[in-house]
């Protein structure tokens, strides 16, 4: 049997429809996270509370789609963007809620902890429709006991459309600053277009201090959502030596605290000697020159004159050099005979005695400086004894020095040996001061 329909109930079905139809939301656009590379910066937020506005205004549309359906993807978008890796603790509060969830005002509906993306994502998924009051104060007051206990920086983020909600909440954000003082942070994030919403936001964001309001839309692309996520927890790059060079960008790490560096973190080396100048003792040294430990030039032979600059290197130790390195100016410059009296045979003897070594590898050393110089090593007695004795042993005790001096490297073509006896007296031979005088040891240049 058919019933007729009049005119009205015609258009009343007409419009029942186009109400449907207007009321029909879409389902959040797809999120593609922007992944997110921490190393080497440090940690600028370590403990997250987010509160979620599960509320029964946010059942409401926005555009083309629930407010409640736009606050789930911002936290579900966000716990995808934060790097899994990150070292935070977080938890996820909601208030509000259908009587079909809970009865409860408000609830941790994931515990702080270790920041676990498939815990907080099971959390979320629990709370499927919005419904109840906007007790979004006491949230913030949950959120105060959520975060007792907790080391380092703390960051509450609270995602809502603001409406109905009143001044309480800014009292308890208020009062959970207090609490906490600079190691709080507020980053509310707005869901619509309420322009109370907005308003509420941007106070508890004053109140912070620090942080920053924003809206849901401004989140909506993986590189939007990225930057948030830095903004609130990566600082800046380390620097654990403090010199002003990031770690990652750092060549020399662990430079101690106050020393200059250049751009890569290496301690300046003005002279570029390989000392570092901050432990350089000789700064300014010329480009080239090998230096020690403490930037200074080598002397290997210890005789004052760097190794650069060193004409008569391997000069032993204790012989008085020239500005050349070279010990012959210790003999006397431009000297044609140096006479020692301290050279000593065994008595009656060719025999030299271990004292008179120094002596004679210093000369050595003078002779192998010079090359071109050539000697006569030359053997006086005092007129004691026998003279043709004292010839003979003179000769012999000549001879015996320049066995020394070839033993030591010089070349026997440089040498002669020569004995007088008494014959050359430079003392008189009847006190005991001459005859000491005369016994001597004598080196002549031959030209």
């Amino acid at each position: 049997m058919k019933y007729p329909v009049s005119k009205l109930g015609l258009m009343l079905m007409i419009a029942a429809l186009m109400s449907a139809c207007a009321t029909s939301y879409q389902p959040v656009p797809p999120f593609t996270p922007v992944d997110i590379d921490a190393g080497g910066y440090a940690l600028k937020t370590q403990n997250v509370v987010v509160v979620l506005d599960a509320s029964s205004s946010m059942e409401d549309g926005y555009q083309q789609w629930k407010k409640f359906d736009i606050a789930t993807a911002v936290v579900r978008n966000m716990v995808q963007t934060v790097p899994a890796d990150l070292g935070i603790k977080s938890g996820l509060r909601t208030f509000g809620h259908d009587p079909l969830f809970s009865r409860k005002t408000t609830l941790l509906i994931d515990g702080m902890g270790d920041f676990d993306k498939v815990a907080t994502e099971k959390a979320l998924s629990a709370v499927s429709k919005a419904g109840g009051t906007s007790p979004l104060a006491r949230a913030i007051d949950g959120a105060a006991t959520d975060l007792a206990g907790l080391d380092g920086k703390h960051a509450l983020i609270i995602v809502t459309d603001g409406k109905s909600m009143g001044m309480a909440p800014v009292a308890s954000a208020t009062a959970i600053k207090k609490t906490y003082g600079d190691n709080l942070c507020f980053y509310p994030i707005l869901v619509g277009d309420a322009a109370d919403g907005q308003k509420l936001m941007d106070e508890i964001a004053h109140i912070g201090g620090c942080g920053f309001a924003i809206n849901a839309d401004d989140l909506a692309s993986g590189q939007q959502m990225a930057d948030y996520v830095r903004k609130i927890f990566i600082g800046d790059m380390i620097d654990s030596d403090g010199d002003g060079v990031a770690d990652a960008m750092d060549k020399c790490p662990g430079t101690p605290v106050g020393v200059k560096v250049d751009a890569v973190g290496c301690p300046l080396d003005s002279d570029k000697d390989g000392v570092p100048d901050y432990l350089d003792k000789c700064p300014g040294t010329p480009a080239g020159v090998k230096v020690d430990s403490t930037g200074c030039p080598l002397d290997s032979d210890g005789d004052g004159v760097p190794d650069s600059l060193d004409k008569c290197p391997e000069t032993p130790a204790g012989l008085k050099v020239d500005a050349s390195g070279c010990p012959l100016a210790a003999l006397g410059a431009g000297a044609t005979s140096w006479t020692f009296n301290d050279i000593k045979f065994e008595v009656a003897k060719a025999d030299i005695q271990p004292s008179s070594y120094e002596i004679l590898d210093k000369f050595a050393a003078a002779l192998g400086a010079n090359p071109q110089l050539k000697v006569v090593v030359e053997g006086h007695t005092d007129s004691t004894g026998a003279r043709s004795f004292n010839m003979d042993l003179s000769q012999r005790r000549a001879q015996a020095m320049v066995d020394y001096l070839v033993g030591k490297g010089v070349s026997p073509s440089r040498l002669s040996a020569k004995g007088y006896g008494p014959d050359r007296p430079i003392a008189d031979n009847g006190t005991k001061l001459g005859r000491s005088k005369n016994r001597r040891v004598q080196f002549t240049k031959v030209d």
